[in-house]
């Protein structure tokens, strides 16, 4: 069986891509999505902190976590899972972990003995001054090329699409 070869100008003729416009461009899924740009913008967020603050020997959760727990007396551990959007066995390795460094403790919780609050050790308070001078420099760092306008504009249209 002989097989028939179609011209190139009738394959041209055939093609679902109109004349003048890149094949790939229809492909291109990062330069006008939201979603891809967000994860730039947390890639260089992530880079910067470790690069600024990573000698504290905290990851960006830990420290978020630290900061609700300071701000949250007789916080417990589903209150913090449920701030922070993780599952109980990750917030779980989370304190474990916090605890681990001696940042936080558990505490017992009065007439309920299945259940314990967390608290900051005087560790972990004294990290979080000293983190509060290198957190603004970061922010200063991560922020610098907004004016403070576009700064608060950009936190809440961020907040809008966290929501």
């Amino acid at each position: 069986m002989a097989t028939r070869k179609t011209p190139v100008a009738a394959r041209k003729r055939r093609s679902s891509t109109p004349l003048g416009e890149d094949p790939l461009q229809r492909f291109d899924f990062q330069s006008d999505s939201l979603g891809y740009a967000l994860r730039r913008a947390q890639v260089r967020a992530y880079d910067l902190f470790f690069e600024m603050l990573g000698a504290m020997d905290l990851s960006p959760a830990r420290l978020t976590a630290l900061s609700i727990i300071a701000g949250q007396p007789d916080i417990n551990q589903a209150v913090l899972a449920k701030q922070l959007n993780v599952a109980g066995p990750s917030v779980l390795k989370l304190v474990d972990a916090l605890e681990d460094a001696g940042l936080v403790c558990r505490l017992d919780v009065a007439h309920d003995r299945r259940r314990y609050s967390l608290a900051l050790t005087a560790t972990g308070r004294a990290k979080l001054e000293v983190l509060r001078t290198k957190l603004a420099a970061y922010e200063a760092r991560l922020a610098s090329a907004l004016s403070a306008t576009e700064r608060a504009q950009l936190m809440a249209l961020l907040d809008r699409v966290a929501r």
